[in-house]
């Protein structure tokens, strides 16, 4: 068995201590998604499991990491049950009834559940916090009146801006800041500019090269001077040329009249946000930013917070140093105990903490840098609330099963300076002069290697000093590259010791410097896959060809959408295309014949797809399916792109309109969708083992490559310019300022001083990436001059030049043992390979019944973990929140007990159909199956009854079936079993309760023979039997056997 992990024991009582609260500061690659799963598979196998679990929340930034908790936390326990040797249902049950999902989606779930109320609406359209389509839709129709400024002080503001200055802050403004902004006094007039700084200006004196632009400068001044006193609309003053003296008086002149200005842009862009998510919510539109105000608004409910805390939610919160402040605080009230006052914790001497058990959270410091969506202030702050014993304890994950032994010794010995007490910028501002201001950076945590870490290595590549100079610090980059790559074409992947490229991954903090290498290397004839999310998706052919054939399906008569499609599509000539349009005025697609042949094929095509756009039931998956296949996307996309780039996206594509298909979307609200993702970031690459990845450093955090180059090093890094109106958030509130220019000294210098820290932090993030190897390109002085500040390599100040030069010591050789592919990972498992899981075979697929129909049920789906995350269209809301109406009341109904005692049950569940808006068909589809043939069946005393049974089993060699039966009937004495799956599908027109009935028998057919095959491995001696119930007929029919 291996050796243990020095920290074993932290890790022992955050998996067993269930019922105290602990914040983890886990080192990179210390394993937390295996700590966090095994605290989880701890839980199942505990008492109280399923009711534990019922009420637990794993939560998370992005819908990957919480599957992957989700999946590792199942195999954890899988491999515990296998280990002791002990029967798992109960626990795997449990464990399906925990959440895994993103903090929006959760607070989705909890607006859903307590909503009702307060008018929130339950099933959203969800929408980015950036949605262009959406914006300009509010702009169109807004009035754009105000009442945050008086009149004279918004005609004095439009004097000298333009309102269309505002709307770039106005969308950037959550519900919080608006109401800040809009609280307190207004501007009041408008301020005039300073006179004395405007006679310091037409006093300077016009000397020396620059006294052309000074006395032009005080021409301009004395001209706007004169205007000012008029009405006419005036730019704020700027002066010619850069002269520092003319620069400086400019700015003090124009000084008050821009503070007033900021003042009141404030004021209207608080004012426009704020009609703007008034009508995102008329419209039933969310962003992310949205979803979090809607949970906040439950929980300013007191009676709806207390009773959402009675239900007992205990809390995981995973990536804490990411989750802001309005994230925490959901996510805090919900673990308080009732009746705390809402807020206080941490902070208020005497609030309540959490409850013990119910609130864990887990993160680095170290690797916080998301800093324009986080606080890592407030992360702090929770975390030393539990370091002091309030509420909590703190425990420290220091082993990384990760970095190898020779890249941890090189950063435990450099990196405690850069995050230390000697720098500066690690510091706040002095609260008073003379007095030290607060250490603010992340204290420094040495990284201690796994038992089983690979020996690694660390190296340098020794970069030359060219012939000639470059030309300015791209130039540089680009030579940096091309020695790179010249190299690693004549090496080989062997040369930096692995098999393939795809397990090389170069990492800079740019996408820009990115950029360059790619054409470096691919200059010297090697493949790369650049992975940024900066293609726009749109560019992408399959992401164009599928939206403009959805175009031209929806709108037949969009002559301009045609052109593209022929063109791109189909290949038709630009000449064929505009004869023909200008033949015609049209292209014909209800009678091709009327085109020549060439475009007659392609419309031909596309025609019954047109036609079928509109069938009722029609499928969206497999309607785009078949597009893409007639229209034959897949072989196009394969030739455009040899790399895969384009099949890659087709395939997501296809994936999306399925999952969307499911939510109840047609082909124009898909369409809706693919037109506001047209302007998104998609990842330009696709990883492969013949390619070498490169990645910003931000996109590399969570992963990890057997060896990674750390490209220009020695380049300082700079910043997007800001321009207009700054909104600046810090401990003295929220502000707006007219621009950068215009911050204050202390601000200014604040602001770069937690930007130096995050860069160290992102430092640290770049260098824990490697499995086996950490290779420097570095030369000192190499780069020249520099503009921007600081580099990689001032906040790393480690001596390269000491670390071993690549060619006169290469790595060692891979092994034959080792695995080849891509090399990107998603984190390390600490367990793998540790006592009786090294036994065990692979882990099969899991497959979710719901996904087996031949139409998704979306029922099921949505009261599945794996579908927490999924936009629901809104034509699906009401089918979906009746169908969990309907399986909610039949999971709990008590079948022996006395009719009064089953009226008891169905009063409240009709209750609550009522306020749901359903009473009329809950009541009327209640009682057809209480008057029914089945009814009396399903109530024989002779069956026993599982109501939603979760099960967990195998359904073939490679593959076991994850999912919850509806309802399960056995019979001891006559060794037969039912299963029955509830139906609350709508009949059609026209359709009688015999076509409904085997409608919904070849829908889902599948799932229920899924259902059947387990059910058959529990019972082998039993005869089982399959049944759908449609709540529409009031009856059901048998799922015929498979043939033999």
């Amino acid at each position: 068995m291996s050796e243990a992990p020095a920290d074993r024991r932290a890790r022992e009582r955050f998996r067993d201590e269930c019922d105290v609260n602990f914040a983890v500061s886990a080192n990179a690659g210390s394993g937390k998604t295996t700590a966090i799963s095994e605290r989880l598979a701890a839980i199942a196998l505990g008492p109280d499991a399923a009711a534990r679990l019922r009420r637990t929340a794993v939560v998370t930034y992005t819908k990957k990491a919480a599957g992957q908790i989700g999946q590792r936390a199942r195999q954890v326990l899988q491999r515990r049950l296998a280990a002791e040797r002990i029967s798992g249902q109960a626990a795997l049950e449990a464990l399906d009834r925990a959440f895994f999902g993103t903090i929006h989606s959760f607070c989705l779930k909890l607006a859903q559940t307590h909503g009702q109320t307060i008018g929130i609406n339950l099933n959203p359209t969800v929408v980015t916090d950036g949605d262009d389509v959406q914006w300009e839709d509010f702009l169109e129709g807004d009035p754009m009146t105000f009442s945050a400024l008086g009149p004279a002080e918004l005609a004095a503001w439009l004097r000298h801006l333009p309102l269309e200055d505002v709307f770039p802050l106005a969308r950037s403004l959550d519900r919080a800041a608006a109401e800040v902004l809009l609280g307190g006094m207004g501007p009041g007039p408008a301020a005039a500019p300073s006179a004395a700084a405007l006679e310091q200006l037409l006093a300077l004196p016009a000397t020396g090269r620059g006294g052309a632009n000074i006395l032009a400068s005080q021409e301009r001044a004395r001209h706007w001077a004169a205007a000012w006193a008029g009405n006419d609309f005036l730019p704020l003053y700027r002066p010619a040329g850069s002269a520092k003296a003319v620069v400086e008086c400019a700015a003090a002149w124009m000084a008050p009249l821009e503070r007033w200005l900021a003042a009141a842009a404030a004021r209207l862009a608080a004012e426009l946000a704020e009609r703007y998510r008034l009508w995102r919510f008329a419209r039933g539109i969310q962003t992310y930013a949205d979803q979090i105000d809607a949970a906040l608004a439950v929980l300013g409910d007191p009676v709806v917070l207390d009773r959402i805390r009675g239900e007992g939610w205990r809390i995981v919160l995973d990536e804490a140093q990411d989750t802001d402040p309005q994230q925490f605080a959901v996510l805090v009230e919900l673990a308080r105990p009732p009746g705390a006052g809402r807020g206080g914790w941490p902070g208020v001497p005497g609030a309540a903490p959490p409850r013990p058990g119910h609130f864990c959270l887990v993160g680095d410091g170290q690797q916080a840098i998301y800093g324009s969506r986080a606080d890592l202030g407030n992360f702090v702050r929770h975390v030393d609330a539990y370091r002091a014993g309030d509420g909590g304890e703190c425990l420290r994950f220091d082993v990384t099963f990760r970095t190898p032994q020779a890249v941890v010794a090189a950063l435990n010995g450099t990196l405690p300076a850069a995050f230390g007490r000697d720098r500066p910028d690690n510091f706040g501002l002095p609260p008073a002069p003379g007095a030290q201001g607060p250490y603010l950076q992340i204290p420094y945590t040495a990284l201690v290697p796994g038992p089983a870490n690979r020996p690694g290595w660390v190296r340098r590549f020794a970069l030359r000093p060219p012939a000639e100079p470059p030309v300015g610090v791209g130039g540089w980059l680009a030579e940096e590259a091309r020695q790179l790559a010249a190299w690693l074409r004549e090496v080989g992947p062997a040369g930096v010791g692995v098999r393939t490229w795809g397990e090389v991954a170069v990492l800079a903090p740019r996408n820009d410097w990115l950029v360059e290498a790619r054409r470096a290397f691919e200059q010297a004839g090697l493949e790369v896959a650049l992975q940024s999310r900066r293609s726009r998706a749109g560019d992408n052919p399959a992401y164009a060809w599928l939206a403009g054939l959805l175009a031209v399906c929806a709108n037949p008569d969009d002559a301009f959408e045609w052109t593209g499609v022929l063109r791109e599509v189909f290949g038709v000539s630009d000449g064929l295309i505009a004869a023909e349009f200008r033949r015609l005025g049209a292209f014909s697609w209800q009678d091709p014949a009327q085109h020549p042949e060439t475009m007659a094929r392609a419309l031909e095509t596309v025609r019954p797809f047109i036609i079928r756009r509109d069938d009722a039931g029609l499928a969206l998956g497999g309607w785009v399916r078949e597009l893409a296949a007639a229209t034959r996307l897949p072989e196009k996309a394969a030739w455009v792109d040899a790399a895969g780039g384009a099949a890659a996206e087709l395939e997501r594509l296809l994936a999306e309109a399925d999952a969307a298909g499911a939510e109840g979307a047609g082909v124009r609200d898909w369409l809706d969708e693919l037109r506001r993702g047209l302007d998104s970031g998609r990842p330009a690459g696709r990883p492969s083992p013949a390619a070498i990845n490169l990645l910003t450093s931000h996109s590399a955090k969570g992963l990890e490559w057997p060896v990674v180059v750390v490209l220009g090093l020695w380049r300082g890094i700079g910043q997007a310019p800001e321009r207009g109106l700054k909104l600046v958030r810090d401990p003295a509130g929220v502000r707006v300022y007219f621009n950068p220019a215009s911050l204050p000294d202390d601000t200014k210098l604040a602001r770069d001083r937690e930007r130096v820290r995050e860069l160290t932090r992102l430092l640290y993030v770049t260098l824990t990436r490697p499995r086996e190897g950490l290779l420097v390109p570095w030369l000192a002085d190499f780069g020249g001059r520099q503009r921007e500040s600081p580099s990689f390599a001032e906040l790393w100040n480690a001596d390269l030049e000491s670390w071993p030069e690549i060619a006169a010591s290469p790595p060692p050789a891979p092994s034959a043992a080792e695995e080849s592919g891509s090399g990107a990972k998603s984190g390390p498992d600490p367990a793998a390979g540790e006592g009786p899981e090294a036994a065990l075979p692979p882990l099969p697929d899991r497959l979710l019944p719901h996904e087996l129909a031949h139409e998704p049920d979306r029922t099921r789906a949505a009261g599945h973990e794996s579908g927490q995350d999924v936009r629901r269209q809104p034509s699906s809301e009401e089918a979906i929140e009746y169908g969990l109406w309907w399986h909610g009341m039949l999971e709990f109904l008590p079948w022996t007990d006395s009719e009064a005692a089953i009226a008891e049950h169905i009063a409240g569940f009709v209750e609550e159909a009522d306020r749901l808006g359903f009473g009329v068909r809950g009541r009327k589809e209640w009682e057809s199956l209480r008057g029914s043939t089945v009814w009396a069946t399903l109530r024989d005393p002779r069956w026993e009854r599982l109501a939603e049974l979760g099960v967990f089993a195998p359904l073939r060699p490679d593959a076991w079936i994850d999912g919850v039966m509806d309802f399960v009937l056995h019979d001891r004495e006559r060794q037969e079993v039912w299963v029955v799956d509830w139906k609350t599908n709508r009949r059609r027109d026209g359709e009688t309760d015999t076509d409904l009935l085997a409608r919904l028998v070849a829908l889902y057919a599948p799932q229920l023979h899924a259902y059947g095959d387990c059910l058959a491995v529990f019972f082998p001696r039993a005869t089982i039997r399959r049944w759908v119930y449609a709540s529409a007929a009031g009856a059901w029919s048998e799922v015929p056997a498979r043939p033999a």
